[in-house]
């Protein structure tokens, strides 16, 4: 198994990060609250409030991307202007940016959460907002989660996080010839259109930690299946270390300690590179030269703080095409690439027709 495996990633094209974990790499590195995502960034925080939902039929409404690709749509929160909220599947909860809790003027509760981030874990503050609405979806007396401010995110408008406390019970159906996502309660499949869809079966973490109402499918590496986090909070994938261990990989972070040790640097080694695949399988679907960072997970609850081989799926799974989380049914639909026209050979057909 170690065999095939190292034989798919020597293929790999390894390119190391530069100084602070690269250029691109300016997400949600900091404190995210129980979140995954960084540069790409999500955030998660790890636990449930009852819901008082109120739902009515679906609703189309627009929708934008952020730097990085991120989706974002309007949330209103006790019918306040309509704000700037991310859709992150990688996030247990809901919540938002102090600044626009301080604008709002939400009453926090006595009671704190403890939230784990990429990065760091701590508590954090919450509030309980009277009514929460995005579509014609209502949420009422609803536990939000305070985040500290993140300037770059704000800087694009962001106001906060959709987590997955609102998503359940949802259907999301993404088109971007119109820029609209369609948010609905019952499914409406039409069997013509999925017919070429890539279906993706969604479940439970399958390691036997707390679930945290996240949603989790398999990446497969030679002959390895690895549990893999959907995250639309990440601009891109990851991988830990542990998942590419006894690999050609595995030596590069051999070598980049050795540097880091020539260097003199003091402090936790965290070493990040990365590393594009030749061929991998993310939920069955075929990806070529895909992008993973590699590095380690040792804050997440998810895979026993980095007890566990973990991949996180970011946006860059949907390549730019429709896409559907039907959260009814755990299953994720995401539309076939645009067929390539053969222009020259067509149009030499249509002269000789004219010829005749």
């Amino acid at each position: 198994m170690a065999n095939l495996l190292r034989i798919r990633l020597l293929k790999a094209q390894v390119r190391l990060l530069k100084a602070q974990a690269g250029k691109k790499l300016t997400g949600l590195f900091a404190c995210l609250f129980i979140a995954f995502s960084v540069p790409f960034f999500s955030f998660s925080a790890f636990s449930f409030s009852a819901l008082a939902s109120t739902t009515s039929p679906s609703r189309t409404v627009p929708f934008e991307r952020m730097e990085y690709g991120q989706y974002t749509i309007e949330v209103q929160i006790n019918g306040s202007e309509p704000l700037k909220f991310m859709i992150d599947t990688a996030a247990s909860r809901t919540s938002i940016f102090n600044k626009t809790s301080l604008r709002l003027g939400l009453t926090l509760n006595a009671a704190e959460k403890y939230i784990n981030g990429m990065t760091n874990s701590g508590f954090r503050p919450t509030s309980n907002v009277g009514t929460l609405t995005f579509g014609r979806q209502v949420f009422r007396d609803h536990n939000i989660i305070i985040l500290e401010d993140w300037d770059k995110g704000q800087a694009q408008g962001l106001d906060g996080i959709l987590g997955m406390d609102v998503f359940r019970d949802l259907i999301f159906a993404f088109s971007h010839k119109t820029s609209t996502v369609k948010i609905s309660k019952r499914p409406r499949f039409s069997k013509s259109k999925y017919s070429r869809w890539k279906k993706i079966r969604l479940e439970d973490n399958p390691y036997s930690v707390e679930k945290f109402g996240l949603l989790f499918t398999y990446t497969q590496l030679g002959d390895l299946h690895i549990p893999t986090l959907l995250d639309t909070g990440s601009n891109f994938s990851a991988i830990n270390w542990m998942s590419v261990s006894d690999t050609s990989i595995s030596k590069e972070r051999r070598r980049l300690r050795e540097e880091w040790v020539v260097q003199g640097s003091i402090g936790e080694f965290r070493p990040r590179m990365r590393v594009r695949l030749e061929e991998t399988y993310i939920g069955g679907m075929k990806l070529k030269q895909h992008e993973f960072l590699v590095m380690n997970f040792d804050n997440f609850p998810v895979n026993k703080y980095g007890a566990y081989p973990l991949v996180i799926a970011g946006i860059d799974l949907m390549d730019g095409r429709d896409f559907t989380f039907d959260f009814t049914n755990n299953n994720l639909y995401i539309a076939p690439k645009p067929r390539k026209l053969r222009l020259g050979l067509r149009s030499s057909r249509i002269n000789r027709q004219v010829d005749e």
